[in-house]
Order: structure tokens, then C-alpha cells, then sequence
């Protein structure tokens, strides 16, 4: 409801019962009448004499003195007029409203009750003084003091009735006001605004409605540098006009208020009127503008009143305490729109300025860059140094980047390493291009972390607005894409949205449903590939076991390989399903093959999803116990060595239960991920599977020997087992197992297979006498092995046995291959300075020259020709090695010898 005057009712009831309650009788009235002449004469210096009385004291002169002649002759004019009434007045029905008018009027002017009591006592004195020289007798003399006497308090009571009647409107205007910073504060919905919108949104509706007075009421924000006030709220009278902003102009009153840090008041008639109060309602007789916020986020309180005076009148505390409100709202609003850790906007901040920066895109015609970057090898700083000092690179990462950006330009925070940024104004797309180069060159300088240097970089996603015209979920949706392909393209990149990326999504999504089916239609099922061992010592058991690999019925008789749907396999909605079934039928079936007799052991594979999710321990524990057949130590959980980069202690802590169970743990495809030679050590794992792509190229690439050599070694000084995948020629397998390499998996040893026919494999396979005879003593050095298996395999290459290896025919091939390298390298370091050391590089380069006439030969169709030539290449090399094993024995017994302590005597 709103606050309306109800005092006409209440001066009915004074102008009828005045002459009781003052003891006025009509007789009284008639013995007045007949003296009014008297009464009345000079009436003007009465008034005169009133408001020169006013002007002497400087609380009533404050008021009167700035009046311009013209009105003060008229405010003269009306004093005068008012004593004359008030001799005739009788205190009828029309002069008592009238009073009561002229005490609310005096209340909107300012103008004290006792001010107003001390006017009468001046007509009391003046009337007395009339009356004492008159010719009268005493008794009428009497009489008639005593009737201007009460005459003078009934219209005093009539004004006062008036003006305390505006002071209680005026109260219950503030308790209206009061009661809607209370009401909306108690609304429920409060606790679950988080950014105060909805608070300060009830305000203004509050205000509106419980008010008369008030026509309309907002508030309006201005965000970091901006020169538009922008509303967020705006309720009442023309408030629903669309795109209204308030753009800064010195003499706007909302700008003010802003850059005063002031309350301003706007008032009708007194300036021209701001081109955004025009639209708002009909003509309005003051607006009111009270600033609040601070730093990057401000705004202003705006609340427009139909009356003239009215926050002379009403005040402005309570319009204060709104300000006041809206600082804590602000404050907590940015608190809840800010990171803690770098003080950058967070994810719902981000996306406020992005709605905001599209209208500004569109309005001003350029683009706008929307992106998302995180750091390559964030994860590692974390788990090797600590999340101290993650959390101080991320600070070090906001404050460069800040620190490159434009001012109107924004950096977020969404968690982790992810960032969000805003590039607004772009003219071309070349200008998203250079910044986005400037951002990677700037994080690509090392960071200092205590005392630690860490070095890494970043990759990051973009699409540009309006030429991608998407909402802005889609468009960081867009620029998720893009990061997610620069990601996969290698890293340390920027890359555009294109609409390819979505087509791939939608894929991965159709890919997605088609997996779900097929587990709930179980067409899910496990082909099984056998591991073997050439040790010699197992030769009663070299078939070690065999690794559970996922295939798909597509429902017509083919299988569908786990690469066709790898990205299904880790998605949150199929992981742990997926898990679940491959636990419970790898489990089963290594069950039925111990009761069978065949002692396999079963290595499954767990996708990282599964593994970290807190339920995977309690699914291997039950898997376990309900197949009690197969021992615990015969499942091997394989995980990829990009798991525990995800969350290395929860994997770690995972890993060791799983090992607490009695089950082993295999860490896949080793080399392929980012994880050092340290994982080897802190993980508690029991086997290493070499990646195939390394096993591939081993004899012509001799940094994957070296590797692949590497791995071998450190496994073995960790007491871990090494399985080399991806074998797939008898020389890889010799090559391997001479590498002390004894655990191979591979299409050379079978392909994988039904459940069904392990069992007749395993019965019929014997393994090769090449897997285990071996040419080269036990230390003997990697380089050796594979330059040996090099020149062996391009003796086969001329008979037509094996394909050549690479790097034969090049002008530089002797410094390409293995041995090449090594005597350029470690070979120098080590025999420089020995008188053989340039006859075996000389043999190496005749060994080269052979294999190119060999292979020229060759090419012309002079077969014998090339095999006679072969046969002078394995001769002069079986005579390198032999000069080789000589120079590194004579290394040896010197070291041994300078090594050693002299004897006694000596």
C-alpha cells in the first residue's frame, strides 16, 4: 500500500469541535465582528514587523534571506492577508484546511514548530497594544483579549495539525523505506543469491511499491575502465525501455555521484535534463544518485520521486543504507566473482563480461577474441615441487599475462591451470594472432619457484565473435574445442575454432552411444594376446600369460578394435562400466583356464578414469573374491603412464592397494606419455611394457635402441620386469632378447585371440632357438647389439629375406646409423686419443661404402655380384667388432689396473 495523507478527515473533525474545546461561543464572534475594523488597521507593518522579527535571528534567516524581492513582497502579502483572515476566519471548516496546508507547506520548507509559535505571540502583542489605547469599556476590553487570545491558538493548533501530519508521513515514508531494506533482506531467496543481484533488484522494487512518492528506482554498474554506466535493475515508471545506458558526461549526475563518491541530487526546472532521464515516465521532480563499490566493479543507486523536496524532507540516511548494502554486495560479489588465489575474475565473472563485451562487439562493428589456455606440464611442477609451488606459478602466470593485456581486455581463472580470456576491439583477425603469440612467448620463459627454475608453455583455444555468432556458453564451448585440438596437435599452440572440430564432437558423441549399447546389449567381449618369455631359465613356462584386449560385435560378424572408440573408453558415463565388465570377464575366464591347468597370468587393462574413481579398489576386491580360482598375484592391472600424471598421489595410493590385494601392477605403453624415469621408482609397480612405436624402429632408429636400452637397464636395476610390445619380426625378438629383453608381446609370437583357443595355442607353441642363442656376452654394449642386427638384417635385405633397413644409400649414412653415432659421440669421449680409435671409424665408413656397392649391385640385377659384396661387408664387419671389443677390454684392464692398490713390495 502506499503512504497517503488521511489528514482531511481529522480537520473535519478540529473545525467542528475548535470552538468547544477554546471556549468560543458565536457571541464571541459577533463581539469581534463589530471590532474587526479596529483590529485590522495597518495590518502590512504587522507583517512587516513579523518577518523583520524573523530576519534578526540567523536559524529563520538562513531560510528567508536568499528570497528574491519579488517573492518575499509576496510572502509579505500573504502574512498580512492571514492576520486579516484570522480576525474573520471564525475557524470555520475552510480556514482550518487551510492552516493545516500552510503547516505542511512550513514543513517542507523547513520551518520549525516553535517558529511558527513564536509568529503568534508578535500578533498577540500587537493586538494588545491596539486594544489598550482603544476607547472601550473594560469589561469588552477584557472580552476581546480574551477571544484573540484563543482564536490565536486554534489557528496555531490548525497549523500544527498540518505539519504534524507531514512529519508523520514523512516518518512512515522512512519506516516504508526501513521496511523494505528489512523485508528484502529477510527474503529466503537471499541465501541463495550468490552475486547480491537479487537483493538490490528488491530493493528497487521495493521502493517502487511501498512508495507513492517514488516513480522509479535501479541501480546502474560501470565495470574496470568503462565510461557507460550499464543497468542492472530498473523498476517503475518507464522501466522497461531496452538498451538503456548512461554514458559519461561531466554534468550527468550519476557520473557525479560516481566520481565524487558523493550522494548528487538532480531537481526539476533546476538543469537540463540528462538524455536518459528523458524516456523514463512522465517528468519526474527529483532524482537522486548515491555511489557505491569500489575498485574494477561501481555503481550507482538511482531513485526518481514524483514530489518536490522530498529528500529534504524524508533525508537521506536510509537511501545511504542502501549504498551501504550495495558496498557489501559489491564486496561480497567480487569476492565471489574472484579467484583467492590469483585475484582474477572466475568462471561467472568471465562470462557477465562476455555477455557485456558481444552487445559492445556488435554496437562498435569489431571482433571479439574468446579464449581458453592452460599450461603444458603444469602437473609436474605440482608433483615434483609441490602445490606451493604450483600455486605460485599460477600467481607468477596471471601477472604476466595481465601485464601483456590491453586495458578493457580480461583474464580469468577457472580452476587448476585453465584460463579464460576476453580480447575485445580486435580490427583483424591477424591482431588475435600477434597477441596469441606474445602470450605463448611470454610463458615460455622460465619461472623462478623459490629456488627452482621451471620451464614450460601453453596452449591455448580461440574463436572469434560475431564470425562465430554463437551465445556465450557456445562460445567457450567453441574455444574449448579449439584448446582441446591444439592439445592433441602437439601442444604449445594456438589454435581457431573451426567448424570440423564440432563435426569431430558430434562423432565422439554418436561414437559414445554406440559403445553404451554395446555394453548393454553385451557385445562387448575379450580377445586375449599371449606373452613369452626366452629366458632360458623358463623354458618349462614360456608362455607367461596373456593380456585381455577389448573388442566390439558390430553385429555383422566383425570385431571393432578398442582405437575405433578410444575416446568412449575414458568418458565419465561408460569408465567404470566398462571396468567393471572387463574385471569380471578377464577374472572368469583366468579362473576357468587354472582350473584347467594353464597357470596364465591375465593382465587387465584400467582405464585412468576407473582407476582414480574412489570405488575401483572395492571393484577389484570384489572381482577378486568372487573368481577365488585364479590367484591374486596372477591379475596384473595395466594402467597407462599417463594415469598417474592425472593425479600422481591418488594414483600412487591406488597402485599400493592394489598390490596390498596381492595383484601386480603394470605400467603401459612406458615412453609415450610425459612421466620421467623417477615414475619408475616412486610407483609401486611390478612390470614395464616398452610401447610398441619404440620396439618398431629399434634396429634403424638409434635413438629408440637407446631408449628401449635405457628402460631395460633402469628395470632391471629396479628388479622390475620388462614386456616389450609390438614384436613383430624374428630380428626384433633376437635383438631384444640380447638386450636381456626376455618378456616379448607381438604379432610375431601370436595374434590376439577368442578365450577359446588359448588353450590348443599354448599346447602347441615351442619357442624359436633364435629367441634364445645369442652372439654377445652378457654386458655387451646396446650399440654393439643393434649395429650387429643392422648389418645382419641388410645381408638378409640382398638375399631377399628381410626389407633393408633405412639410411643405406645417403652420403652421410655412416654417420646416421648406431655405431656411427656412438663413435661420434661416447666412442670419442672415450678412445680419442687411442691409435686405433681412427682406424675403426676409417672400417666403419668401408663398411657404408660396401653396403652401397652391395646395394647399387643390387638395384642393376648383379644379384651374386651383391651377394659376394655382402659377404666382404659381414667379413669386414665381424673384424670392426672384433677391434671394438679389443679397444674397450684394454680400457678395461687399465681402468682395473689404475684402479687397484699397489701390492706390497711392488
Amino acid at each position: 500500500m502506499g503512504i497517503h495523507s488521511s489528514g482531511s478527515f481529522e480537520n473535519d473533525i478540529l473545525s467542528l469541535s475548535a470552538r468547544h474545546f477554546l471556549g468560543l461561543t458565536d457571541a464571541d464572534f459577533a463581539l469581534l465582528d463589530r471590532h474587526l475594523a479596529l483590529l485590522s488597521q495597518a495590518s502590512e507593518a504587522l507583517a512587516r514587523r513579523f518577518y523583520d522579527h524573523l530576519l534578526s535571528y540567523p536559524a529563520t534567516a538562513a531560510v528567508f534571506r536568499d528570497f528574491p524581492p519579488e517573492r518575499l513582497q509576496r510572502l509579505l502579502q500573504t502574512q498580512a492577508d492571514h492576520a486579516e483572515g484570522l480576525l474573520a476566519n471564525h475557524l470555520d471548516d475552510h480556514w482550518i484546511r487551510s492552516m493545516a496546508e500552510i503547516g505542511r507547506r512550513h514543513y517542507r520548507l523547513g520551518v520549525e514548530p516553535d517558529w511558527m509559535a513564536g509568529a503568534y505571540t508578535l500578533y498577540w502583542d500587537y493586538w494588545d497594544g491596539i486594544l489598550e489605547r482603544a476607547d472601550m469599556v473594560p469589561d469588552e476590553r477584557r472580552s476581546l483579549r480574551r477571544i484573540l487570545l484563543h482564536l490565536c491558538f486554534g489557528d496555531l493548533m490548525a497549523q500544527l495539525r498540518g505539519y504534524g501530519q507531514s512529519v508523520r508521513e514523512t516518518d512512515a515514508e522512512r519506516m516504508a523505506i526501513f521496511d523494505v531494506l528489512l523485508q528484502t533482506l529477510l527474503d529466503p531467496q537471499i541465501t541463495e543469491d550468490r552475486n547480491g543481484t537479487h537483493l538490490l533488484s528488491g530493493v528497487c522494487a521495493g521502493l517502487v511499491s511501498k512508495s507513492a512518492a517514488v516513480a522509479w528506482s535501479g541501480y546502474f554498474i560501470r565495470e574496470g575502465a568503462e565510461e557507460t554506466l550499464i543497468p542492472q535493475c530498473l523498476e517503475g515508471a518507464g522501466a522497461g525501455r531496452d538498451g538503456l545506458h548512461i554514458p559519461k558526461t561531466s554534468e550527468d549526475p550519476a557520473w557525479q555521484a560516481l566520481e565524487t563518491h558523493a550522494p548528487v541530487i538532480w531537481r526539476h526546472g533546476e538543469t537540463l535534463t540528462p538524455d536518459w532521464l528523458q524516456p523514463l515516465g512522465k517528468e519526474v521532480s527529483e532524482v537522486a544518485c548515491f555511489p557505491f563499490g569500489s575498485g574494477d566493479l561501481s555503481a550507482v543507486g538511482v531513485v526518481a520521486v514524483w514530489q518536490k523536496g522530498y529528500f529534504q524532507r524524508v533525508g537521506s540516511t536510509y537511501f545511504l543504507a542502501f549504498a551501504h548494502l550495495g558496498d557489501l554486495i559489491l564486496s561480497l560479489r567480487t569476492q565471489a566473482l574472484r579467484d583467492p588465489l590469483t585475484g582474477l575474475p572466475n568462471r561467472q565473472l568471465f562470462f557477465d563480461r562476455l555477455e557485456h563485451d558481444r552487445q559492445q562487439s556488435l554496437r562498435r562493428e569489431h571482433l571479439l577474441g574468446v579464449g581458453i589456455f592452460d599450461l603444458d606440464g603444469f602437473k609436474q611442477v605440482n608433483d615434483q615441487l609441490g602445490h606451493g609451488a604450483g600455486d605460485d606459478l599460477l600467481r607468477q602466470v596471471a601477472g604476466r599475462i595481465q601485464n601483456l593485456l590491453r586495458t578493457g581486455d580480461t583474464i580469468a581463472r577457472f580452476g587448476g591451470d585453465e584460463f579464460g580470456l576476453l580480447l575485445p576491439d580486435l580490427e583483424r583477425v591477424e591482431d588475435l594472432e600477434v597477441i596469441c603469440a606474445r602470450i605463448m612467448e611470454e610463458l615460455r620463459r622460465p619461472f623462478a619457484l623459490g629456488e627452482d627454475i621451471a620451464s614450460l608453455s601453453a596452449s591455448i583455444g580461440f574463436t572469434l565473435y560475431p564470425l562465430d555468432g554463437s551465445d556465450a556458453e557456445n562460445l567457450l564451448h567453441h574455444a574449448d574445442l579449439a584448446l582441446y585440438s591444439a592439445k592433441r596437435h602437439g601442444k604449445d599452440q594456438c589454435q581457431t575454432h573451426t567448424w570440423m572440430m564440432d563435426e569431430r564432437i558430434s562423432s565422439q558423441a554418436a561414437q559414445r552411444e554406440y559403445v553404451a549399447q554395446a555394453l548393454e546389449e553385451s557385445r562387448l567381449l575379450l580377445h586375449y594376446q599371449p606373452i613369452v618369455s626366452t629366458d632360458s631359465d623358463a623354458r618349462d613356462q614360456s608362455v607367461l600369460g596373456v593380456e585381455a584386449l577389448l573388442r566390439l560385435d558390430d553385429g555383422k560378424g566383425g570385431r571393432v578394435v578398442p582405437g575405433v572408440f578410444a575416446d568412449s573408453l575414458d568418458h565419465p558415463r561408460l569408465a567404470r562400466s566398462i571396468g567393471l565388465f572387463v574385471l569380471d570377464a578377464a577374472l572368469s575366464q583366468g579362473e576357468i583356464w587354472h582350473g584347467q591347468g594353464l597357470r596364465l597370468r591375465v593382465s587387465v587393462n584400467i582405464s585412468t578414469r576407473h582407476l582414480l574413481d574412489v570405488r575401483f579398489i572395492a571393484d577389484l576386491e570384489e572381482a577378486l573374491a568372487r573368481y577365488p580360482g585364479i590367484p591374486a598375484d596372477h591379475i596384473e592391472i595395466e594402467v597407462t603412464e599417463s594415469a598417474p600424471l592425472k593425479d600422481f598421489e591418488k594414483a600412487r595410493h591406488v597402485l599400493a592397494q592394489v598390490n596390498a590385494l596381492g595383484a601386480r601392477v603394470g605400467l603401459d605403453d612406458f615412453g609415450t606419455g610425459n612421466a620421467s624415469l623417477t615414475y619408475l621408482q616412486k610407483l609401486p609397480t611390478q612390470t614395464i611394457k616398452i610401447d610398441r612405436s619404440f620396439v618398431h624402429d629399434i634396429v634403424d632408429d638409434p635413438r629408440d635402441l637407446a631408449i628401449v636400452a635405457a628402460v631395460i637397464t633402469a628395470a632391471r636395476l629396479l628388479g622390475l620386469e620388462v614386456v616389450a610390445e609390438g614384436v613383430e619380426t624374428a630380428r626384433h625378438a633376437q635383438l631384444l632378447n640380447e638386450m636381456h629383453c626376455h618378456l616379448l608381446q607381438g604379432y610375431l609370437i601370436a595374434k590376439p585371440m577368442p578365450a577359446a583357443a588359448i588353450p590348443e595355442w599354448v599346447a602347441q607353441y615351442h619357442m624359436p632357438v633364435t629367441f634364445i642363442t645369442s652372439a654377445f656376452q652378457e654386458r655387451e654394449s646396446s650399440v654393439l647389439i643393434g649395429h650387429y642386427h643392422r648389418v645382419q638384417q641388410f645381408i638378409a635385405a640382398l638375399r631377399g629375406e628381410e626389407p633393408f633397413p633405412e639410411h643405406v644409400l645417403e652420403p652421410d649414412a655412416y654417420q646416421k646409423c648406431h655405431l656411427g653415432l656412438w663413435l661420434q659421440m661416447e666412442g670419442f669421449a672415450q678412445f680419442g686419443d687411442d691409435p686405433a680409435y681412427p682406424i675403426i671409424t676409417a672400417r666403419h665408413q668401408r663398411l657404408h661404402h660396401w653396403a652401397m656397392e652391395a646395394k647399387v649391385a643390387l638395384d642393376a640385377g648383379q644379384k651374386d655380384e651383391a651377394l659376394r659384396k655382402g659377404r666382404r661387408l659381414e667379413m669386414e664387419n665381424d673384424a670392426l667388432l672384433a677391434e671394438i671389443r679389443v679397444l674397450m677390454a684394454d680400457q678395461a684392464g687399465r681402468s682395473e689396473y689404475e684402479t687397484k692398490p699397489p701390492e706390497w713390495g711392488a
